[in-house]
């Protein structure tokens, strides 16, 4: 029993530890289309700095999971990350949607490699 709850205890720690090591960032405010005229440049640079964040934040997360052994790791760890991994890639699509969809299309966006989902 002791040994389980020491296991255990490290497992959660090395969760913690990545929670840590990796900021979301807070989502970027995109008004409806109607309140976008005159408010483009400020907020498609607003919309750039999310998406840099977003792409540093999954590569933060995708480093947590090689530095915990990648395939080899505990596999709550890897659900843990590739979790959150996929869910802040899904986040980055919606807002880019509705950036699209409020302001128009993006610019060119510098290459991301997200892991895939498993």
């Amino acid at each position: 029993m002791r040994l389980t709850t020491i296991i255990c205890g490290g497992v959660l720690s090395s969760i913690a530890g990545a929670a840590l090591a990796c900021d979301l960032p807070k989502p970027v405010v995109i008004p409806a289309k109607e309140q976008v005229a005159g408010k483009e440049a400020q907020i498609r640079a607003a919309a750039n700095l999310y998406f840099q964040a977003m792409q540093a934040y999954s590569t933060c997360v995708q480093d947590e999971l090689k530095a915990a052994g990648g395939d080899s790791a505990p596999e709550v760890v890897k659900k843990v990350l590739i979790s959150r991994n996929n869910t802040a890639v899904a986040e980055a699509e919606f807002m880019m949607k509705l950036f699209t969809d409020n302001v128009g299309p993006a610019g060119p966006a510098p290459a991301s490699a997200p892991a895939p989902s498993r």
